[in-house]
């Protein structure tokens, strides 16, 4: 039985080995899509890839939950006590590699859901350099080969190809019901928030809706996540005990002590089309964009919001001129946000002191999480909270949980329907409708993903 226990366990043992050139073709992975296609069919995946490259695993050995004000330090120690608990071999030592768990956190401290560390029992790796499997058991146990891990892929026949397919299948059309409130009852929240920002209590609030959607056949989460990283491979895709999606805003990567942060704020939304219309149609909105003053004075708060809040954390920050970050469904204004971090601050301590940014809360900070608390009429969970991994040192990548969906159970289907989320920033002089479907251009990805778009 696997342990699930909110305690860390006195010892876990980690064992990294490379894969092999002939595992690597083997398992499909120097073919496009060949990470995530290790998942197919899987309902307990977690994921953590972009542009091909990044972490996939299932087997959960380990979790570890906390809720409230002091939820991701408490994660942050108890991840810590795991690590110096345990021990591992790991020939690699580059990132990734060893000792790593995969998290999501909640957007509020007031959340009734609860925010994870989970430790599979297998992580497979991809980066420029190759290919790697980490396995972890419980003390006692000796952590399956690497050998062993590519049998299993194999026999399952996951991996049985060299070429993933250039496009995953299509599914049958979904149902999309109504979720915490009706489309009428989002614009009359937008509305009473203008009414308050006018008055003073905030610059800028960031509103969100949700929707469910039931798919017509059963799509386990490897399945779905399938669909994301091949319509969004600029994303990180990513899955993390039933949290899933696309996300576009890296809320922070640290490496040797470098860190790099991207902020998304102003939107332009796209429609559907192809080749030189599409490509028109691009640099038509993002000359818009780069004009428009709502988006470039929406920018500037989530911009600004993220230095000042890494400042005290850095001995160095740098923020170049912002650009215009194209995506399938929507165009953003973007700022990467570059730093040294001073003395030995991990991961999760930035990603603490950066949550929640200007980009999913608003301006200030308190004053517009207060007006989400009252008036966006849901609870988030760990929609726009953080999601990502650390390793046994402290660093990782995470992200904001944008483009997303979570998941009832291991994946959607008839029984099961998923719960999807879109939001937007709000300004004083934002028109309501246009900021309704900006939300509904946001949850395209998704969507479309569970054959509901």
């Amino acid at each position: 039985m696997e342990d699930r226990t909110r305690v860390p366990p006195a010892r876990l043992f980690f064992r990294t080995e490379r894969l092999e050139a002939d595992q690597v073709s083997a398992l499909g992975l120097d073919a496009p899509g060949g990470l995530v296609g290790l998942l197919a069919g899987r309902g307990d995946a977690v994921s953590w890839v972009r542009h091909g490259r990044g972490l996939v695993g299932w087997g959960r050995l380990l979790e570890i939950e906390a809720r409230g004000e002091d939820r991701v330090e408490e994660l942050r120690a108890a991840w810590r006590e795991v690590v110096y608990a345990s021990w591992w071999r790991d020939p690699l030592v580059r990132p990734g590699t060893g000792p790593v768990a995969l998290g999501a956190i909640t957007f509020s401290a007031r959340s009734a859901q609860r925010s994870v560390l989970l430790v599979p029992r297998v992580l497979i790796g991809l980066d420029d350099e190759g290919a790697w499997v980490t396995t972890a058991a419980p003390s006692g146990q000796e952590p399956a080969a690497a050998e062993e891990v590519v049998a299993g892929l194999l026999a399952r026949g996951d991996a049985s190809r060299t070429q993933p397919p250039a496009r995953p299948p299509a599914v049958e059309p979904a149902t999309v019901a109504v979720g915490s409130r009706s489309d009428d009852d989002y614009l009359a929240g937008l509305r009473a928030v203008q009414e308050r920002m006018r008055a003073g209590e905030a610059d800028k609030v960031v509103i969100a809706r949700d929707v469910l959607v039931t798919p017509a056949q059963h799509l386990p989460t490897g399945d779905l996540l399938a669909r994301l990283a091949h319509g969004y491979p600029s994303c990180w895709t990513f899955s993390v005990d039933g949290m899933v999606g696309a996300s576009p805003e890296l809320l922070v990567r640290i490496r040797q002590r470098r860190l790099e942060s991207r902020v998304l704020a102003g939107t332009a939304r796209r429609r559907p089309g192809t080749g030189a219309e599409r490509e028109a149609e691009a640099q038509r909105l993002a000359a818009w964009l780069e004009a428009d003053g709502k988006n470039n004075r929406e920018h500037a708060l989530a911009r600004a919001s993220a230095i000042e809040a890494l400042e005290p954390l850095c001995s160095v920050v740098e923020a170049p001129e912002r650009f215009v970050l194209t995506l399938p469904n929507v165009l953003h204004l973007a700022s990467d946000v570059r730093g040294v971090v001073a003395g030995d601050t991990g991961a999760l301590s930035l990603v603490g002191a950066l949550h929640p940014t200007a980009a999913v809360g608003g301006t200030p900070t308190p004053a517009a999480v207060a007006l989400i608390d009252e008036l966006e009429g849901m609870d988030r969970g760990r929609y726009a909270g953080p999601v990502g991994w650390v390793d046994w040192h402290g660093e990782g990548e995470w992200c904001i949980a944008l483009r997303s969906a979570e998941l009832s159970g291991q994946g959607a289907g008839p029984g099961a329907p998923a719960r999807v989320f879109g939001g937007g920033g709000i300004m004083p002089d934002s028109d309501p409708e246009d900021e309704l479907a900006e939300t509904r251009a946001k949850m395209r990805p998704v969507l479309s993903a569970l054959g509901a778009g």
